[in-house]
This record gives C-alpha cells, sequence and structure tokens, in this order.
C-alpha cells in the first residue's frame, strides 16, 4: 500500500463514521493539524475504493475546515495556537506560507485500503480508533507540559479542570476566581482562614505582580545552577551521541547547529519538571505580613532559592539566610543585591554561629523533604542522608539553633508536606517530627495551616497512585509555632481591623464547630 496526495474534494466523509467529536475537541484538532502539517504525511487518511474515509474522518473534517478559512480567519487563528506562539519568526512565516498555498489548492494524503475485504473493512473502522494503550502520567509530567497536554486534546480525570484551576479560569463563578470586593484582601492579602488556595484567581494574580516585581527567578536559579550543557540537556546529551559522533562535532556545535530554540527549551523543562520547586512569593507575603514585625528581622535557616529573603526585604525586614550550596547563595545575593537581605554559605546547623542569640524577629524556613527533592551532593545537604533518622537528626540541630536567634514572643513558620518512604509507601509523619522539634525548644503549635497547591501535574498522576491506593497529595503545611506568652500577642503585633461584614463577602466555606479562645 502506498501513499498518494489528491484533491481534498476527492476524498468522502464516511457518513456511517460511529465515531463523534465535540465542538471543543474538534477545534483542538484543528489547531493541533494547523500547528503540525507534517502529521498528516505520517498519518495519511484511510480510503476505499470509493474514496470514502474508513480511517482518518475527523483529520479529513478538519482539513476541510481549514480550507473554509479565509486569508485573514487563517493568519488570526494560526497565530493564535500556542505551538505555533513557541515558534521563530522564520518558522511561523513558513507555516503561514505553506497554509496559504495549500489552501489555494487544498489536498489530502491518503492510502487506499483496496486489499481490504468488505468485512475487514468494516473490522478496520472500530479497530482503527480502539485506543489499547495507557499513558504513563510520571513519564508525561516529566517530559512535557502541563498546558500543552491540555492543547492536544490529552484526557486524564481532572486534568483540564485542573488546570484551569491552576490557571484561575475554572468553571466556577467569577466570584470563586476574583478576590472579593473587601477590604479584607487590602488588609490580610488573602482570607485569614486555615485553607490557602493558590489556584484561586486572586492568588495567581498577586503571584504574578510579585514574578514581575522580582523577575524570572525560577527558571534563571535552575539555569544557573545547571552549568554544564551535558547534564543541562542530559537526555539530548545521550540521543545525539551517536550523531555527533559521525559528524565530528562537539555537542555544543551541535546544539548552535541542529537543535532548535523550542527543542531546547522542552529540555530545559524536564529540569524543571524533575528538579527544584520554588517557593510561592504570596506565602512568603502572607508569612511576613501575618506573623513578623514592622521593620523587622527574618531569617532561614535553609534558605534555598532566594524568593522569601526578596520579599521579607522588599516589605521592610532585614533578612539573613543560611544556605549550604555555595553557588545558590552566590546567586541569592546577586538577586538581593542594594536590599536588606544578605545569604551566608554554611551548614543550616551552624546557624547561631552567624546571628545572635533573641535578636531575630520572624523564623521561616521550608526544610528540604527528605529525599523528595536532592539539592546537592553535599555530605551535610538535608537531602542527601541515607535515612530518614539521619535526615531528621540534620533539621533538629538547625531548628534548635534557630529557635535560640528568635525573640521572645516571636513567630516561627515552616513550610512542609509530609513524605513516603519510598520502600514501604507509609507516610514518615514529617509533619509530626517537626512539631516535635519545636515543642521540645518551648515553642507550640499555634495555627496550622493547609497551602491547597496547583494541581495539574497531580491529577495527571492520580491514577497511577490509586493503583497502589495511594491519594494524590495536592497540598502542604504552614506550621506556625509561638516562643513566649500568647497573652502578649496583642501587645506585641499591631491589630488588623475587619468586620463580619468583610467576612462574609469572602468564599470561607464553613468555618466548622471549633470554639476559639481570644
Amino acid at each position: 500500500m502506498k501513499t498518494e496526495t489528491v484533491k481534498l474534494s476527492q476524498v468522502q466523509v464516511n457518513e456511517a463514521n460511529p465515531r463523534t467529536i465535540t465542538n471543543e475537541k474538534f477545534q483542538k484538532l484543528v489547531n493541533s493539524v494547523l500547528a503540525l502539517p507534517k502529521m498528516l504525511e505520517l498519518r495519511p487518511i484511510v480510503v476505499d475504493n470509493m474514496m470514502v474515509a474508513l480511517g482518518g474522518n475527523m483529520r479529513f473534517r478538519a482539513l476541510t475546515a481549514i480550507s473554509d478559512l479565509s486569508e485573514d480567519e487563517l493568519k488570526s487563528r494560526l497565530f493564535s495556537i500556542n505551538d505555533v506562539k513557541k515558534k521563530t519568526e522564520g518558522e511561523q512565516q513558513a507555516l503561514l506560507t505553506h497554509w496559504l498555498r495549500w489552501r489555494d489548492s487544498p489536498t489530502a494524503i491518503i492510502i487506499k485500503a483496496s486489499e481490504l475485504s468488505d468485512a475487514e473493512q468494516r473490522e478496520f473502522i472500530i479497530k482503527d480508533n480502539i485506543g489499547y494503550g495507557e499513558w504513563d502520567t510520571d513519564s508525561l509530567t516529566a517530559q512535557w507540559d502541563n498546558e500543552e497536554l491540555v492543547d492536544w486534546g490529552i484526557e486524564f480525570p481532572d486534568a483540564e479542570n485542573a488546570l484551569n484551576a491552576q490557571n484561575g479560569s475554572g468553571s466556577g463563578s467569577e466570584k470563586q476566581n476574583s478576590a472579593p470586593e473587601s477590604s479584607l484582601f487590602d488588609r490580610f492579602i488573602v482570607p485569614p482562614f486555615s485553607i490557602l488556595d493558590t489556584r484561586k484567581g486572586y492568588w495567581q494574580d498577586r503571584k504574578k505582580k510579585w514574578y514581575d516585581i522580582i523577575g524570572d527567578m525560577g527558571e534563571s536559579r535552575n539555569d544557573t545552577l545547571v552549568t554544564s550543557l551535558e547534564i543541562k540537556y542530559k537526555d539530548l546529551y545521550q540521543r545525539t551521541r551517536e550523531h555527533r559522533k559521525e559528524l565530528g562535532i562537539s555537542f555544543k556545535e551541535y546544539i548552535e547547529k541542529y537543535v532548535s530554540q523550542e527543542d531546547l527549551e522542552k529540555e530545559q523543562a524536564k529540569i524543571v519538571a524533575q528538579g527544584v520547586s520554588i517557593l510561592d512569593p504570596v506565602m512568603a507575603e502572607i508569612v511576613c505580613r501575618w506573623f513578623g514585625q514592622e521593620n523587622g528581622k527574618a531569617f532561614d535557616c535553609f534558605a534555598g532559592d532566594s524568593v522569601f529573603g526578596f520579599v521579607a526585604a522588599y516589605l521592610g525586614n532585614d533578612f539573613t539566610g543560611v544556605e549550604l550550596r555555595e553557588k545558590q547563595a552566590a546567586l541569592n545575593n546577586e538577586r538581593v543585591e542594594g536590599m536588606n537581605a544578605r545569604y551566608i554559605c554554611d551548614d543550616g546547623q551552624n546557624v547561631a554561629q552567624h546571628i545572635e542569640p533573641e535578636s531575630q524577629d520572624l523564623l521561616f524556613s521550608c526544610p528540604p523533604y527528605f529525599d523528595l527533592e536532592k539539592y546537592s551532593d553535599l555530605p551535610n545537604d538535608a537531602s542527601n542522608q541515607g535515612s530518614y533518622e539521619d535526615f531528621i537528626k540534620i533539621l533538629e540541630n538547625a531548628f534548635t539553633g534557630a529557635v535560640s536567634c528568635l525573640k521572645e514572643n516571636r513567630f516561627a513558620a515552616i513550610c512542609v508536606g509530609d513524605v513516603r518512604d519510598k520502600n514501604t509507601g507509609f507516610y514518615y509523619d514529617f509533619c509530626g517530627d517537626i512539631k516535635r522539634i519545636f515543642k521540645q525548644n518551648g515553642m507550640r503549635l499555634y495555627n496550622e495551616i493547609i497551602l491547597v497547591e496547583q494541581t495539574a501535574s497531580t491529577a495527571l498522576r492520580a491514577s497511577r497512585y490509586m493503583d497502589s491506593r495511594k491519594v494524590a497529595k495536592t497540598h502542604q503545611h504552614l506550621l506556625v509555632f509561638f516562643k513566649g506568652d500568647p497573652k502578649k500577642i496583642k501587645k506585641e503585633f499591631p491589630k488588623i481591623e475587619y468586620t463580619e461584614e468583610d467576612l462574609s463577602k469572602t468564599d470561607s466555606g464553613e468555618t466548622g464547630s471549633e470554639s476559639e479562645t481570644e
């Protein structure tokens, strides 16, 4: 069987085709064909001797829809597609030229099923549309962007809803996805309740504003720390080994001559997907405003990236961070240059050697989550320990020193999430261990806040997790501890006024039956 190119008008849609498609999915198919016309060469339309489509009816309909577009409509639609926006200006123009020429004389690539009997053709129509395989969701989320997957029509339970929620554009009411018209948001930033929902539109809007102020911290951080091209693009390095050997050129030369910017961005995205998480600046702001002092002193013994230090200093605080990795500490200091913030390259267990006793107004930290992310190969890196017990011991030493640096009647806010034992699947009770460490150092748990996270990638992994009946976790804990006499909080911290009307205007959900003491 050979493929051939025929006039589009010669092909007939199969009126008895048992497959249907929603308008939403059809529009995605049209966009997919427009963005990647080469796909049509690899997936020809299968026709019978009467040129009736047996397979590829939807692609044929998509081509028909494209042929009906005017030149302006074609140009407008083509340049609105996300995949096309990622291409260079030259690539975009070449794509437009291709479709304008095609539109003048629409064609379709076909393959005839003339060797099939009538019974076999009927069988083919069904079997051609059955998907026997299943997606490896871990591989998907590690190698592809969530928005791409949804744009291309990948279907997983709640994946699109999760992405909509992530972008603040879900199917809920406008009130749910935008900040209520309430002075409460001016005073508290977000509703001051025990669940903070980072998926809300008002949270995402504020996060974008912070990133506008901070700059491209997340990608730059990963890009700066991964300096070797062979490591930065490790999959590409392995895949192109034989080709480079034939050409007799270096990996750097190969990238410059043969790899498009789009492909490089995809390779870099793997590092972000697999690698280092970036702190949420809105959470950082909340911690500073709710639990810090105006123009106070804040510190972190597991500093990581520069987000918290930047936000704290921007809000008027003096910040000191202790960071084990030399390159990360240097990068952080570049980020906060000219601000009242500094990063010291040292082990967090030595925090008390750099900060005076009882001199700080706020302790914030988001320590490593044991082996969930490995930050370095340094032997004293908490994320690089051979056992959970050794990991916890490092945190215990660091936080014990940190508590001694905190003033009386001050808060510590620790962002943590429980982690599973990779061998047994059971949780370690990481959150419980953090509570124990602070309690034994004289700081009791005062608030426990749930930070609901963006869930697009988690939704893609959920079905895989449920094979072993593990529920996909979509939240972290912000544990707030207090050192001193809680009766002095009202005196030490300024009152933030709000009314019952403010509260009633927020999307607070049920308050529960728990009685709070003032």
